[in-house]
This record gives structure tokens, sequence and C-alpha cells, in this order.
């Protein structure tokens, strides 16, 4: 029991700093990609609006929500990020990108999809756990009623 109250309270301790880290990093590489990539920067920028929403919504300390919509909403950006990467890396390609509302729908839609996943998954998995808690109950009653039988009603409790 106090090794549980120990970890609890060096586990938030330790994710601060892997935040930190993290937010270091970021800090360090945005310059970089607003020098190097700004067509590509202002595609992120626009693409993964859903994610900071989810990351200002998102009241969890371990960040379901927006680990959820971040990672589906990134995959939602490859293909407006290779139209981008066709046209030539430039402004007026970003422009070309964001004009198209197909690809609207697929950075938006990817992140609508995460954000259906994390609404659902608890319900189902929920569900599936019912189901196989209900199975095992009936697995265990039927064994129950073969002892009974076979050693008498002393040993059914």
């Amino acid at each position: 029991m106090a090794r549980r109250a120990v970890a609890a309270r060096t586990v938030p301790a330790a994710r601060r700093r892997g935040r930190g880290g993290m937010l270091l990093v970021g800090a360090l590489l945005l310059p970089v990609l607003l020098v190097t990539a700004l067509p590509f920067c202002v595609l992120l920028l626009a693409g993964m609006l859903p994610s900071a929403v989810a990351a200002m919504v998102d009241r969890h300390p371990r960040r379901y929500l927006t680990a959820t919509v971040a990672i589906v909403n990134l995959a939602g950006m490859v293909l407006p990020a290779l139209a981008l990467v066709k046209l030539g890396m430039s402004l007026a390609g970003a422009q070309q990108v964001l004009i198209d509302p197909r690809n609207w729908l697929m950075m938006y839609g990817a992140a609508g999809v995460g954000w259906v996943l994390h609404t659902t998954m608890p319900t189902l998995a929920r569900f599936m756990l019912t189901i196989r808690d209900d199975r095992e109950a009936r697995r265990l009653a039927k064994e129950t009623t073969q002892l009974v039988e076979e050693w008498g009603a002393e040993v059914g409790g």
C-alpha cells in the first residue's frame, strides 16, 4: 500500500519532466520549421486545429482524448501534405491545398473519427467485458453443478 502511494506521488513529477522535454524540443524545432518549411507549417496549423481544441478540452491527466484525436488527425494530414509536396512546397501550393474542400474533409473528418473513437470505445469495451463475464459465470455455474452431482450437496456451499 505504501509503495503505491509513493509511486502515485512520483509519477506525475516524471511526466512533468517529460512534457518539459517535449516543449523544449518543440520550441527548438518550431523556428527551424518556420524558416525552412513555412508552407508545411501553414498547412499543419490549419489542419491540426481539432487536435488543439481537444488538448484544450481534455482534462484527464493522461490526455487520452488529445492523443486519440491528434493521432487520427495527423493521419488525415498525410494526403494533403503529399499534395503540398507535389505542388512544390510553396505558399501558393499551400493555398491550393487549403482551397480544396476534400482536403478539409480529410483533415477534419479524421479528427472527427478520433472524437468518435474516444467516445464509443469505453462503451464497447464495457459491453465486451460484460459478455465475457456472463460467459464465465455460466461456465462456473455449470462446473459447480457438475461438482455437486459428483461429490454431493456439501461441495456446493
